[in-house]
């Protein structure tokens, strides 16, 4: 058992042990980065972020930064998420499944001139048997130029943010079922 974990973790830290690339910028505010099997968009400090990071001064996150964040994500997820919330009984273990996942980056400097990226995780592959189901991915653009937001949905959807000073994650948010 420890070693299908070391195994798997071995494997997560190589997917995005290179850099990160930009592959598409969709609008003058976004860019579309891609490392190993993870993508996402990265908005610049003037792209919108409906109802999130208001009164706060923003920065436009770059590459280095991402991979940063990624990081310190995937050293620190299986603590912050140690209660599971919404997750399971169909819904993703959030800390074990952190590449089925599309990102949206938004970076921001907080009170005590920190930088923290902030960043939203909705699912975007699909297993087998929710294929079967008839369960579909969202095949739009919108992510690309946009935040999105999501109700319910459990751990197909959730967000946290990043310090990149501490190095640290806080207000991870999972998505309620319903």
């Amino acid at each position: 058992m420890k070693k299908t974990y070391f195994l798997l973790f071995s494997i997560l830290l190589i997917s995005c042990s290179s850099n990160f690339k930009v592959i598409e910028k969709p609008t003058e505010y976004s860019e579309i980065i891609k490392c190993g099997q993870i993508v996402g968009a990265n908005f610049y400090e003037n792209g919108d972020c409906f109802m999130c990071l208001q009164n706060v001064k923003r920065f436009s996150p770059n590459l280095e930064e991402i991979k940063i964040a990624e990081k310190i994500l995937r050293e620190n997820i299986r603590k912050a998420n140690y209660r599971k919330i919404n997750q399971g009984n169909g819904c993703p273990i959030i800390h074990n499944n952190l590449n089925i996942y599309r990102r949206q980056y938004f970076g921001y400097i907080n009170k005590k001139n920190e930088k923290v990226i902030y960043v939203t995780f909705n699912k975007n592959k699909l297993k087998l048997i929710e294929k079967i189901k008839g369960f579909q991915k969202d095949e739009s653009d919108n992510w690309k130029k946009e935040r999105e937001s999501w109700f319910d949905g459990c751990s197909n959807h959730w967000e946290i943010k990043i310090n990149l000073t501490t190095k640290s994650l806080f207000e991870l948010g999972i998505n309620g079922i319903g």
